[in-house]
């Protein structure tokens, strides 16, 4: 590999046109600059400088030199740029969370877009596992999570809390009475990827003389589309449990009736990146963004 301080001494000898003033300009001795150059000449294997008296000119082997290292010294300058060069309106940007927080936040997302088109936005809707393993395998940049991970790759910030609700069909509102865990689980449970976390917390909490655990539970289907959870709910077919945020969005309102509970259950979103992957900054509208709209 060709040596990068003999290169830099002829380049300033060539623009200079003269040993000693490359010498003062470089601290170096004019012995000095003559050894970097007979030592490129020694690497090439040819003369790159026809010398006469105190002057000389360039051999074609010398000028070939100066023109690729002229090339080298401007791709230089462009990585340099480049490397230090972050726009926060270009790029792309990479999330995952929640179904239903995915529907709330990209609309902000692609408005935000709309006014900086150089932006790409990819927002992934996934339970909490997914989107962990996703950060760790670096898919996504950004995450937000309902679990407190311990884990030294990952950082976490409190975004905000979020109810749990007990959804019932309409049909049951009727029905003035205490619910129990058998009362629910005649019932039966519609499940989804977040459903078997949810059901413990609120459980737990609400009726853990009788709950034994998501064996014990009558599951009554499963549903992996956000928009789709609601639905067998609002046909009567059974129960779910989601963040009130997913409840508001669903549009068939009057179907469902949530249930008042004793101990109210809140989940804690935490934002989540990559402890020691520094984030560009066009991140920094979207987490202030986040921030905003959920605390």
């Amino acid at each position: 590999m060709i040596n990068q301080k003999y290169l830099n001494t002829f380049m300033k000898l060539v623009e200079t046109q003269h040993f000693t003033q490359t010498a003062e300009q470089l601290f170096m001795t004019q012995p000095g600059v003559t050894q970097h150059i007979q030592k490129l000449e020694k690497y090439f294997n040819t003369l790159l400088l026809q010398r006469y008296g105190k002057q000389f000119e360039l051999t074609l082997a010398g000028e070939k030199l100066y023109q690729t290292g002229l090339k080298m010294r401007l791709l230089e300058e462009q990585l340099s740029e480049q490397i230090n060069h972050d726009d926060p309106t270009q790029g792309h940007c990479s999330f995952a969370c929640s179904g239903p927080l995915a529907n709330f936040l990209y609309p902000h997302f692609i408005s935000y877009q709309s006014l900086h088109p150089q932006l790409s936005i990819s927002v992934e809707a996934a339970p909490n596992k997914n989107i962990i393993n996703d950060l760790l395998t670096n898919k996504v940049d950004l995450g937000i999570v309902t679990v407190e991970v311990i884990q030294e790759q990952l950082k976490q910030t409190l975004l905000a809390t979020e109810e749990l609700q007990l959804i019932l069909p309409a049909s049951f509102a009727q029905e003035a009475k205490k619910w129990s865990f058998v009362d629910l689980n005649n019932i039966g449970f519609i499940n989804h990827p977040d459903g078997l976390h949810f059901i413990e917390k609120v459980f737990t909490a609400n009726f853990k003389a009788d709950y034994k655990g998501v064996n014990s539970l009558n599951v009554k289907g499963y549903v992996n589309q956000l928009q789709q959870i609601l639905l067998p709910v609002a046909k009567g077919l059974g129960f779910t449990i989601l963040p009130k945020r997913a409840v508001l969005q669903f549009k068939q309102q009057d179907q469902l009736t949530v249930v008042s509970l004793e101990h109210v259950i809140e989940e804690t979103l935490y934002l989540t990146q990559k402890r020691y992957r520094q984030l560009p900054t066009r991140y920094d509208w979207f987490e202030s963004k986040m921030k905003m709209l959920l605390s």
